[in-house]
């Protein structure tokens, strides 16, 4: 069994609107977020950062896991698809307001007024961001273009904001309040573009039997969720309890936003070709084949990232931020040998939620988080916030090995071997030509 023409050239155009919309995000976030951190310093963009990883750690609790399985369902269930839409909506409305809350009561117990004010305004884009769901009807539909359309306009009218905050000397609080707007923009967009194409959401409807039937599908990802966004946000909030120097934060902040520049790549290329991977289950060949395309795109693409990070590491942070920052080069440096493991898991992940084996994405959250978490408790101490990034590529790599054996080591190893083989990029770039 072959793709017919029009499938495959709609997962080829998918996936060139989800890598313009990435690109335009990154491009914003370079040339217009490295003049806002540049403009706000070591310790006001210290104090953003913070607020950020309170959030980051309970957004779980807003996204519930649903993102993935919600393209899988109305691929599979799309005669039920108004019931899925509006029951991912509720569930994530619910969830959102308790992140709102979560967040900011962890602020006030540990930080200044002024701090957790900042956490509040930087919330609430997590309750407008519910309505997101409309984007995992468009993967479904493999419309892309219509998500991309979005982000650019979305981007476009935020970079315009941030330039005129800075032209204006705004304090802090403005600047917070942008992640808000940016999602309300983003939401209101959504719903044009959806009730163009002929939805609407008034056909949304709430069924509690679907929301237990979601959330019981999503319990394995809610809890590795939970696991890697704690992982991932612990490094910013220790640093500031065990250093207790806002500057440093910034510091550590300004490094780590630059080598997770990168990470739009894996995500946008999985979240474009997710739905062909899961269409071709009943041709495991061929499945097993686009799956190797898939992680060879992966493997080169995080060798890439880390060659150019070495080579050239230096002199971008050096461009972008000034002298106003001395410690991020060191940071960039460090943390970029993450993106190979991190490229490969984002694909890694597609593939165990397609074949429902969900638990090893847990137990491999659960081993990352334990060598990172305890990793950085020693070295953050003792090494400061070059520790932190440490600790996050010891993590990354331990992962790594976990990926290519947990799940049938003999399969997972022939499947490393062969996207490593150049010769299998050679046969995704011909494929994406033809």
């Amino acid at each position: 069994m072959q793709e017919a023409p029009k499938e495959k050239n709609n997962y080829v155009s998918n996936s060139f609107w989800m890598l313009l919309e990435k690109s335009a995000r990154i491009i914003s976030g370079i040339l217009v977020g490295i003049l806002v951190v540049r403009y706000l310093g070591d310790k006001q963009f210290g104090i953003l950062t913070l607020g950020l990883s309170y959030i980051g750690v309970f957004t779980i609790f807003s996204t519930l896991g649903l993102d993935s399985l919600v393209v899988r369902e109305l691929l599979t269930r799309n005669d039920k698809k108004y019931t899925i839409l509006g029951t991912a909506f509720g569930l994530r409305l619910i969830g959102s307001v308790g992140v709102v809350a979560m967040s900011c009561t962890y602020s006030l117990l540990r930080d200044p007024l002024s701090t957790t004010y900042i956490v509040f305004l930087l919330s609430l884009s997590i309750v407008f961001q519910s309505i997101t769901v409309i984007d995992f009807y468009f993967q479904s539909q493999v419309k892309g273009k219509l998500t991309a359309i979005n982000q650019v306009i979305t981007l476009a009218v935020s970079a315009l904001v941030k330039l005129g905050l800075i032209y204006w000397e705004a304090p802090l609080e403005w600047f917070a309040t942008m992640a808000g707007l940016e999602a309300a923009i983003t939401a209101g967009n959504q719903l044009l573009f959806y009730h163009k194409e002929g939805e609407k959401i008034s056909q949304w409807k709430f069924s509690f039997p679907e929301a237990k039937y979601l959330l019981l599908l999503a319990i394995p990802i809610i809890a590795s969720s939970f696991v890697q966004l704690l992982t991932q946000n612990a490094d910013t909030i220790l640093i500031a309890r065990f250093i207790r120097d806002m500057g440093q934060v910034g510091q550590y902040g300004a490094g780590l936003r630059i080598s997770q520049a990168s990470y739009f790549i894996p995500v946008a290329i999985c979240a474009a070709v997710f739905p062909g991977i899961v269409n071709n289950r009943d041709n495991t060949e061929l499945q097993l084949k686009r799956l190797v395309q898939l992680y060879s795109l992966m493997f080169w693409g995080g060798v890439i990232m880390i060659l150019g990070g070495m080579l050239f590491g230096d002199w971008v942070i050096g461009f972008l931020y000034g002298s106003k920052f001395p410690g991020a080069p060191l940071i960039f440096k460090i943390h970029i040998f993450a993106c190979l493991p991190i490229f490969w898991g984002t694909a890694w992940g597609v593939w165990m939620m397609t074949i429902q084996k969900q638990k090893y994405i847990l137990w491999m959250q659960l081993i990352s988080a334990c060598i990172i978490l305890g990793s950085e408790f020693i070295l953050i101490p003792s090494l400061g916030i070059k520790g932190a990034a440490l600790s996050a590529v010891l993590g990354a790599y331990v992962s790594f090995f976990f990926m290519i054996l947990a799940y049938k080591p003999k399969e997972g190893l022939k499947v490393f071997i062969q996207a490593a083989n150049p010769k299998s990029l050679v046969e995704v770039i011909k494929y994406w030509k033809g």
